[in-house]
C-alpha cells in the first residue's frame, strides 16, 4: 500500500484593469500583461489578467470572482478599479475575506481594507501643475483653464491640490506660493473629461469659442492626452483663425502628466507631428505617472502571499519633466 500525497492548491491571483484600447490606461494593460506572464512562467502561483469596458463588467468580475471563491485564501486580487461604483463590489471581496491590492484609483471608503494601496500623490500632481505655471509667470487674475479627469481621487485630487497651492496652503517640492492667491475667479475648471482626448479638444474648442478667452495663457490638464487635445483644436477648423493667433501669440504654458511619447517627443523637439503648432507654446510640462505602477500593486500581493509585510500606503512621489530633461524619464507609446 503506497501514501500518496496530497498536492498543495496553488494560489490564484487576478489582476482587473480597464481595457488596454488607448494611452495611459491602454500601457497599464500592456503592464499588467507583462507581470501576469511573468507571475506564471515562474510557476509558484497562477495570475489571469481581466480587463472590463466599464464599471459594470468589472462589478461583474468581482462578483464571478466571490461567487467561485474556494475560501480557503487561495485567491487574491489586484485592481485598478474603473471609478467609484466598483465600491459595493470591493466590499463584496472583502466580505468573503478575498484580499486585494489597488493602484492609481484609490477608493476612500474601502482603502482600509486593502492590502495595500498603490498611487502617486495626485495631490503634489495639482500642485506641481501649478507651481509651474506661476513660475512662468502666472498670477492672481490671470486667465487660466484647468483641464479636470474624473471624479475619482486621481481626478479630483490634483484638482484639490492645484487649488491649495495657489492659495497658499500647500507646498511643492518644499516651497509654497510667494504670493497666495486670495480668489480663484480667473480659473476655468472644465468638469470632468474622463480622460479623453477628444472630450478635452471639444471642451477646448468650445472654451475658444468665446472670443474673450483668446487671451488666456495658462493651460493645466490631468492627463498628457489633453495636451494633444488641446493641440487637435488649435490645429483643426472650429476654432476661429483671430481668436487662435491671439491665443498662441501670448506663448501659452501647458501642462499635462502620465509619460505619453507623444508629449515627450514634443517637448525633446524630435516630434513629427503639431510642428507648426507647439513651438509657438512657451513651454509644454508634463508631470511622472507611470502606468507600470500596476506592476507594483500586482507585486504586492505576490508579497502578500509570500507571507511578507506589506506597506498599506504607498504613496509615490511625482517629477515634472520638460524640454530639459525629458530625454532622462522613460515613456509609453
Amino acid at each position: 500500500m503506497t501514501c500518496g500525497v496530497i498536492a498543495e492548491e496553488k494560489k490564484t491571483i487576478y489582476v482587473l484593469t480597464p481595457n488596454p484600447d488607448h494611452g495611459w490606461t491602454g500601457a497599464v494593460g500592456v503592464f499588467a500583461q507583462e507581470k501576469v506572464d511573468q507571475i506564471n512562467e515562474e510557476g509558484r502561483y497562477e495570475a489571469a489578467l481581466l480587463t472590463s469596458a466599464s464599471a459594470d463588467e468589472q462589478i461583474a468580475q468581482i462578483e464571478d470572482i466571490v461567487a467561485n471563491n474556494p475560501g480557503d485564501g487561495t485567491v487574491g486580487v489586484a485592481m485598478l478599479p474603473q471609478n467609484e461604483t466598483v465600491e459595493n463590489a470591493i466590499y463584496q471581496l472583502v466580505n468573503a475575506g478575498i484580499p486585494y491590492t489597488a493602484g492609481d484609483r484609490i477608493i476612500a471608503s474601502v482603502a482600509p481594507s486593502a492590502v495595500s494601496n498603490i498611487k502617486y500623490d495626485n495631490v503634489e500632481i495639482g500642485a506641481a501643475a501649478a507651481s509651474y505655471l506661476v513660475a512662468n509667470g502666472m498670477k492672481e487674475g490671470d486667465k487660466c483653464v484647468v483641464l479636470e479627469g474624473d471624479n475619482s481621487s486621481a481626478g479630483t485630487d490634483r484638482s484639490d491640490g492645484f487649488k491649495l497651492y495657489l492659495t497658499g496652503e500647500y507646498a511643492y517640492n518644499g516651497e509654497t506660493i510667494a504670493e497666495p492667491w486670495t480668489s480663484l475667479d480667473s480659473v476655468t475648471f472644465s468638469g470632468v473629461l474622463n480622460w479623453s482626448q477628444s472630450n478635452c479638444q471639444q471642451f477646448f474648442e468650445t472654451y475658444m469659442s468665446d472670443a474673450a478667452n483668446a487671451d488666456t495663457k495658462y493651460v493645466a490638464g490631468w492627463d498628457d492626452g489633453y495636451i494633444l487635445g488641446v493641440l487637435d483644436a488649435l490645429e483643426g477648423s472650429a476654432i476661429d483663425a483671430t481668436i487662435k493667433e491671439e491665443f498662441l501669440s501670448n506663448g501659452p504654458f501647458i501642462t499635462g502628466c502620465g509619460g505619453a511619447e507623444a508629449v515627450y517627443a514634443i517637448m525633446r523637439g524630435d516630434s513629427t507631428s503639431y510642428t507648426e503648432i507647439s513651438p509657438r507654446f512657451g513651454g509644454i510640462m508634463s508631470v511622472t505617472y507611470p502606468p507600470a505602477m500596476i506592476q507594483d500593486a500586482i507585486q504586492a500581493m505576490v508579497d502578500y502571499m509570500d507571507g511578507k509585510e506589506v506597506v498599506q500606503e504607498n504613496t509615490q512621489s511625482a517629477q515634472i519633466v520638460t524640454g530639459e530633461n525629458a530625454s532622462e524619464f522613460p515613456s509609453f507609446s
